[in-house]
């Protein structure tokens, strides 16, 4: 498929990368606003776009993918959709659930596809882990942690991305929604009670969270996340017969088993940066005529979208 890109920064590249590791995908076209030249000169062999429309009036490009801030992607995926292209765009796809119904609804009326780009879940490792706790490898689980901070300077000043309010900054929808996704895959999205904690930026965003949530039936977890603060940035997954470590979760290529004293490492590389893998998916779904994948729906989407607005309606009261 002929792939055109909403946005072109680091992430973009990232992707770019994988792209490029995927047979019979390629990057046609990019749209920037900011550095449409810079970007032609250094990809002559892509067409490159200063307007979004333009890019959108492409007849040539199959998928868009967008990696604008996050207060953009409901107005670009919704235009991309009724441009009549497939969609997979960045995490978070929506900054409220009214906006991930609305993406939905013009999803369907256009009937393309449309995924919110949750790399992890596509992961080998990933994958490995999440099917052998489900198939009884350490039991019951009843309890879970998982943490992703980091701390960027050059990103954090007043008007850098992360702790700008109004283009949808903070630590919950930046890293955040990752822990509370791997947390989903053991026990669903709706906890029946949670409590969380956070320390706030002088721009009124949450640099730092903590969420102690509470699933029923004696099975918990605990998250952080954080754009301020370095964590040990690990998922770890305790049932009755032992635990699963995935260190850096989110991008793992390996996680240990642990029962007692003994301790089985795996390993599972990903191809390339990582995206080739939802690349992949997301070229067999729509090969397949599917309008979503099954390994993250739309319902994943507005699921999440529905727990991170009940948490940050806890903490900004």
């Amino acid at each position: 498929m002929n792939w055109g890109f909403i946005g072109f920064g680091r992430i973009a590249r990232k992707f770019l990368e994988s792209l490029n590791a995927v047979e019979h995908e390629v990057p046609y076209a990019f749209a920037s606003r900011s550095n449409a030249g810079a970007l032609q000169k250094e990809f002559p062999e892509v067409r490159v776009y200063s307007s979004y429309a333009d890019i959108l009036a492409d007849a040539d490009i199959d998928i868009v993918y967008i990696s604008t801030t996050h207060n953009f992607h409901c107005q670009n995926v919704i235009d991309a959709l009724n441009a009549g292209k497939h969609v997979l765009c960045e995490k978070p796809i929506g900054v409220s659930s009214d906006e991930v119904v609305k993406m939905t609804l013009a999803a369907k009326s256009n009937d393309k596809f449309l995924m919110e780009a949750m790399w992890m879940r596509f992961l080998p490792a990933y994958r490995e882990v999440i099917a052998k706790i489900k198939a009884g490898e350490i039991g019951q689980v009843k309890y879970m942690t998982a943490s992703f901070g980091f701390r960027s300077e050059d990103k954090l000043t007043q008007d850098g991305r992360l702790l700008n309010p109004e283009l949808a900054g903070g630590a919950l929808y930046d890293v955040g929604v990752y822990p509370l996704t791997i947390v989903s895959d053991m026990f669903g999205w709706k906890p029946v009670d949670f409590k969380a904690h956070a320390i706030k930026s002088d721009t009124g965003v949450d640099e730092t969270i903590q969420i102690q949530l509470d699933f029923g039936q004696d099975r918990m977890a605990q998250v952080v996340g954080s754009i301020t603060m370095n964590t040990n940035k690990e998922a770890c997954i305790y049932g009755e017969k032992g635990f699963v470590r995935i260190p850096m979760f989110w991008k793992s290529e390996s996680y240990e088993v642990v029962k007692g004293d003994d301790v089985e490492v795996f390993y599972a590389p990903m191809i390339s940066t990582g995206y080739a893998h939802e690349i992949m998916e997301v070229s067999k779904c729509i090969k397949q005529g599917k309008t979503e994948s099954e390994l993250f729906t739309l319902n994943d989407s507005l699921m999440s979208a529905k727990l991170v607005e009940s948490i940050l309606s806890t903490i900004f009261k």
